[in-house]
């Protein structure tokens, strides 16, 4: 009995070798390595890296006057440098003047008009004040903090006489125009892009002329003169390439001049985007 069934284990020991197993794996293939699993290629770097932005924040500290920096990278990250401090808000408000007056249009159903292109457009591309003086007592403080509290905003605070006061932070802003796109309601999105990437060329000065023809960018300057302040500049920009967005807000004030102030900007933007 013992005989037989060792006669069967080596019977079936045989065939084993001889044919493979019951799956169709051969002991040719048992023996064959394994191919090494490819390699996942590593994410590229998110822009600015953290060397870039601690270049340009050196930068910053070291001018005449407050300058504040914040950035939203590639990868959605928020750098700041004294990015909650407070600054008069100047011309970059238009920016969300224009937002607030496209959102009041489109949930009202009605259409933009001529005259209302003609004016967000001046107010936009040429940076008029008098349009501006005109929508923003058609949006209201009301209208404006509607668009801050979307846009994730939380110290910002609205005039509309003078507009040009409102206080802001470089945080707030960088917040604000990395998600500009979603702010403007679909209909008017490619209009609103429109007009903040067709600023007239005497005003793209900044970030504009850091990131040259290597990105996409929408963006709102402002500056106004002070006794008390000096020159206050800001800039504040939406990037747009093939590794994502990114966006900077530069707020400035107590320069010496606003083309210090302007300078102060595009060296920032400089460091970052180099």
């Amino acid at each position: 009995m013992g005989a037989a069934i060792l006669l069967g284990v080596a019977i079936g020991l045989v065939a084993y070798l001889a044919g493979g197993r019951e799956d169709g794996a051969s002991v040719a293939s048992l023996a064959r390595p394994h191919a090494p699993p490819r390699a996942e290629p590593l994410p590229a770097p998110a822009v600015p890296t953290a060397d870039r932005f601690a270049a340009a924040a050196a930068y910053a500290r070291a001018r005449t006057g407050n300058a504040s920096l914040a950035v939203v990278d590639t990868r959605g990250r928020a750098r700041g440098l004294d990015a909650r401090r407070g600054y008069v808000s100047a011309s970059v408000l238009k920016a969300m003047i224009l937002v607030a007056y496209l959102d009041l249009t489109a949930r009202r159903g009605e259409p933009l008009t001529n005259s209302a292109r003609s004016q967000l457009e001046g107010m936009i591309r040429r940076s008029e004040n008098a349009p501006a003086n005109q929508l923003v007592q058609v949006v209201g403080a009301g209208g404006l903090r509607e668009v801050a509290r979307r846009a994730g905003m939380r110290r910002f605070t609205p005039l509309v006489a003078p507009w040009g006061l409102s206080r802001i932070t470089a945080e707030d802003q960088a917040r604000f125009f990395h998600r500009i796109d979603e702010l403007a309601p679909g209909r008017y999105r490619a209009f609103a892009r429109g007009l903040l990437t067709g600023i007239v060329p005497e005003q793209r000065w900044g970030v504009p002329q850091a990131a040259r023809d290597r990105f996409t960018v929408l963006f709102k300057g402002g500056w106004l003169p002070s006794d008390e302040r000096g020159w206050t500049v800001h800039q504040v920009a939406k990037l747009e390439s093939g590794r994502g967005p990114l966006s900077i807000a530069v707020l400035s004030d107590g320069n010496p001049s606003r083309a210090y102030g302007m300078e102060t900007v595009r060296g920032v933007a400089e460091r970052l985007l180099r």
